[in-house]
Parts: structure tokens; C-alpha cells; sequence
């Protein structure tokens, strides 16, 4: 392939000639294969990868133990509580939030505030995601269910902002953290609010089963993934980024344990040394016990956290290599097709 300029020299001259649904769009997307796009290449499977919680409806039977059937808190009150809003484009993560007070929101894109957007991409079948149901069984509209659940999905992520988003305070709040475009006004807001209620947005049989709950604790979806799943390391959204991080979230608990168990024996000599519980053989033997289990105890939790962070350890390291040798294969593939003639 011969070099040639990257970019041409009106690119930062003029967009006039954007397409609309391009100027809707993030500027590029990343593939099954983690490469980059255009997510214009396949709108359908973006706004699947972009809307679509699968892995909460997985859990959806089980995620009263992670928050309440009932629209999220607004903004004003997240800000009240000390929940720190961390902006996340990851839809899975969308009022998800963690023990450290930190509430994940996914801006609201541009394409859900536009109209023909929604009926030309939302309320319509095209594209990969909807080639296997179109080749399985027979449609009699343009609506499959693969349709369907990404419009659902979308009402219930408007759905969850109309609750965010009560009072003019909310507004500004947003506006600050980016969660919505810069130019919306109140009176935009307001109008924009009002016929999504009366067009029944906010019906349940109308949006994903997701959007029935507001928050969600990410601690308690760990729990969820680790029991029904076997995940016990990983669970729903590994919260570690380094093997530090983890050493010491795992050693706090056995920490604290050894200065109850410090606590105990120091009442046990005491105990010890009265002449009535000197001579209790019960006491005695407890005693003893205890005595031999604070010993041991420490020792046992230690090693337990030093096995988990191995066996974290040599997991991704094989998944690490198991990824690069899978994604270099697909480079070479990538390399071999653009050298062809």
C-alpha cells in the first residue's frame, strides 16, 4: 500500500458534509474483534453494544438483593448522599455504584434526542444484529425481537434520566458532569420530559426489566455473579486494577480479626489470673483452644490471600496470552488481505 496523506486539508475547514447519523455518533467504535470504526458501518450492532444489558437481565430474578424496583434518586439527592458521579460510557455500569461512594451514569447520547434517528435506526430491522432471526424463522414486520430489545433498552435508559434529571438544579448538574449535550435548555428539557410520560415511557411493559430498578451495588452484583455463575474472582466488574489493590482490600478483614483475637487473649490472662477461672478446667481448655487457633488463624488468612492472588495472578496471564496471540493472528490476517493484489 503506497503512503499517502492521513487526512485531507478541508477536514478542519468545514463538516457541512457530515452525514446526519455520522454527526450522531461517537467517532468510531470498537468491534467484536476489538478493532476500531465507523460506528456508521454497522449502526444496529453499535446501538446493540451501546443500549443492550444482557448480563443484568441474566440476573434480572436476582438483582432485588442489589438495589429497589423504583426509579433512580435525582442527581441533587446522588450529590446530598457524597456519591461522587463518575461519567462511564459502559451501558452495564449505568447506576451501578461501588462501596467508595462512586455512582457510574452513561451520558445520554445525542442519537436518543433525535427523532428521525429513532425511526430510521431504532424502530426498524438492518444489519448483523438482526440476521439470525431474519434467516430462523419468518418476520411479518420490520420489527424482530432483536429490534425490540434495543428499543426497549432505550426507553428504559431515557426512562432511568427523566428520574435523574426532576429539577432545574438536575439539569445543571448534568450539564457540568457531561451528561448531556451542552446546548440543552430547561424549557427543552421540560418539553422533551413531558411527552416522553404521556407517550408511556415510563410504563413497565414498555422498557427493559433493568430499568425497574434504579441503583444498583456493585458489591452485591459480585456476590450475584460469584454465586449463580462460579465467578468468584472476577463476579460481575473486577474492581481491581493492580494485585496491591487487592492484597489490601483482602488483608483488612484479617487484620481486623487479629486485634479481636489480640483483644481476646489479653482478657483470657487476665481471666487466667484469678484464682476462679485459674481453676475452671473448661476455661482452661478454651483457653488453650483460642490460644492455638490465634497462632494458626493469621498464618491460614495470609496464605489464603496470597493463593487467591497467584491463582488471580496466573489466570490472566493466561488470558493475557490467549488474547495476544488471538489478536496477532487477526493482524496477520489483517496485513495478508492488504498486501493481496
Amino acid at each position: 500500500m503506497s503512503l499517502g496523506l492521513p487526512f485531507s486539508k478541508e477536514t478542519f475547514s468545514s463538516s457541512d458534509d457530515l452525514e446526519p447519523a455520522t454527526r450522531l455518533l461517537p467517532a468510531s467504535s470498537r468491534t467484536p474483534q476489538h478493532s476500531l470504526a465507523r460506528p456508521t458501518e454497522d449502526i444496529q450492532g453499535f446501538l446493540k453494544k451501546d443500549l443492550c444489558v444482557d448480563r443484568l437481565n441474566y440476573i434480572h430474578q436476582y438483582l432485588w438483593l442489589a438495589g429497589r424496583p423504583m426509579p433512580p434518586k435525582p442527581l441533587n439527592y446522588q450529590l446530598a448522599t457524597s456519591r461522587q458521579i463518575v461519567v462511564d460510557q459502559r451501558i452495564d455500569m449505568h447506576l451501578v455504584w461501588e462501596h467508595s461512594q462512586r455512582l457510574h451514569i452513561k451520558p445520554l447520547p445525542r442519537y436518543l434526542l433525535d427523532a428521525d434517528f429513532w425511526a430510521s435506526h431504532l424502530m426498524t430491522c438492518e444489519g448483523s444484529c438482526c440476521a439470525d432471526a431474519q434467516r430462523d424463522r419468518a418476520v411479518s414486520d420490520s420489527t424482530t425481537k432483536c429490534t425490540k430489545d434495543v428499543y426497549k433498552c432505550a426507553l428504559g435508559f431515557l426512562c432511568s434520566y427523566i428520574a435523574l434529571i426532576q429539577f432545574e438544579c438536575d439539569l445543571a448538574i448534568a450539564l457540568d458532569c457531561n451528561l448531556l449535550p451542552k446546548d440543552m435548555t430547561w424549557e427543552q428539557w421540560l418539553q422533551f420530559v413531558h411527552q416522553l410520560l404521556d407517550n408511556g415511557v415510563s410504563n413497565p411493559s414498555n422498557i427493559n426489566p433493568r430499568y425497574l430498578y434504579g441503583e444498583l451495588r456493585l458489591s452485591q452484583l459480585n456476590k450475584i455473579y460469584a454465586f449463580r455463575y462460579g465467578r468468584v474472582l472476577r463476579g460481575y466488574q473486577f474492581t481491581y486494577q493492580t494485585y496491591g489493590e487487592l492484597a489490601r482490600d483482602y488483608l483488612t478483614p484479617v487484620t481486623a480479626a487479629t486485634i479481636y483475637v489480640a483483644l481476646v487473649l489479653t482478657a483470657m490472662q487476665v481471666g487466667l489470673a484469678t484464682s476462679h477461672l485459674s481453676s475452671n478446667i473448661s476455661f482452661q481448655n478454651a483457653s488453650r483452644g483460642f490460644t492455638i487457633f490465634s497462632i494458626l488463624g493469621p498464618l491460614i488468612g495470609i496464605a489464603l490471600v496470597g493463593i487467591i492472588g497467584i491463582f488471580q495472578f496466573s489466570i490472566n496471564l493466561f488470558e493475557t496470552r490467549r488474547f495476544t496471540q488471538k489478536q496477532f493472528h487477526l493482524f496477520k490476517q489483517r496485513r495478508t488481505e492488504n498486501e493481496a493484489p
